[in-house]
């Protein structure tokens, strides 16, 4: 057979096999469809707006000091300390002797000036008394019973100086640690006394530049609350009052329980803004794009951004004017 009649079996063998629909290859099987899988659900935390009160407040914390306190010293002289005759926390009363320098020398000196005053006296009885008095003889006994009444004054006076006593009625709150028998310089302060009914509230921190004059605030004192009211700030205090940095100082206007309340602690609150019954969210679901406030709600279950409009902040909570009703779900971030 020759390469023609071959060529020409194997093109109508391959045209037999085409039309046919048989082939020397297997048939290709049918793709399979992928299996159906259901979508995992998306569950979100979420809380709802709700009608409240909120508050846009300040605090600061203070500690009760006098506001009638005495520095007491020796003024006019320095000397050893000879007795102190109270301890801090001493109820005192108006004249009392608190301390004194040693004056045993001065003491005697009066003892002796009161025998020449009294000697003096009665040389003075005895010229008014004789039957040949003269207005001269008498006006001589009046002159030395004079100088020796000046003399005992200037004594006594000196002995004042030499003492301290107490300038009003009141509470031994700070006694330096000077003891007896050391030397004491004029004009350091060795005691102090306080009135413990005339009390106010100093602060001092940041957080006092809140604070303005007149204005009333919240005292917590063990739990309970009182009302308030700045009388004193740095800016406006008086020239004798010491200041040390900014500071505030607030009075109790209600009444106080019985007790000492110097050196006690309180929290002092002033309420910049309060509204009730007004839409309030939690701070930690908004954020902050372009300018404006927006929130992700739950709408039928499907995430969706919402712009709102709001008013009062705190460190917790947010006011919101519009953008959101009452009873919302909000996605908790």
């Amino acid at each position: 057979m020759n390469s023609v009649k071959i060529l020409s079996l194997i093109m109508s063998l391959a045209s037999c096999m085409i039309l046919s629909g048989c082939g020397l290859f297997p048939e290709e099987e049918e793709a399979l469809a992928p299996p159906l899988k259901a979508p995992v659900a998306v569950t979100y935390t979420t809380t709802t707006a709700e009608l409240g009160t909120i508050i846009d407040s300040v605090t600061t914390t203070g500690t009760f000091i006098s506001t009638e306190t005495y520095d007491l010293s020796f003024d006019k002289r320095s000397g050893y300390l000879s007795e102190l005759y109270v301890q801090p926390g001493d109820a005192v009363e108006k004249g009392q002797l608190l301390a004194k320098l040693d004056t045993d020398s001065l003491e005697l000196d009066i003892k002796k000036q009161k025998l020449s005053v009294e000697r003096a006296q009665i040389a003075l009885n005895a010229a008014k008394a004789a039957e040949n008095a003269t207005s001269d003889s008498i006006r001589l006994a009046e002159i030395d019973y004079e100088m020796q009444k000046l003399q005992l004054d200037e004594l006594q006076d000196e002995l004042q100086k030499q003492s301290i006593y107490a300038p009003a009625d009141g509470v031994v709150s700070y006694i330096a640690s000077t003891g007896v028998g050391q030397y004491v310089t004029a004009r350091s302060t060795l005691i102090r006394v306080v009135d413990p009914y005339s009390i106010q509230i100093e602060c001092t921190g940041d957080n006092v530049s809140n604070f303005h004059l007149d204005q009333e605030v919240i005292v917590t004192l063990d739990q309970t609350e009182y009302a308030g009211k700045v009388v004193m700030t740095s800016a406006e205090s008086p020239v004798d009052v010491e200041t040390t940095g900014s500071f505030i100082r607030v009075e109790v206007t209600d009444e106080l329980p019985e007790g000492n309340w110097l050196g006690k602690s309180a929290t002092i609150e002033l309420i910049r803004q309060k509204k009730e019954n007004v839409l309030v969210i939690p701070r930690n679901v908004v954020s902050m794009y372009s300018g404006e406030s927006y929130v992700l709600v739950l709408e039928d279950g499907v995430k969706k951004e919402r712009i709102i409009e709001t008013g009062i902040k705190n460190s917790t909570e947010i006011e919101v004017l519009s953008g959101l009703e009452e009873g919302e779900e909000i996605i908790i971030k």
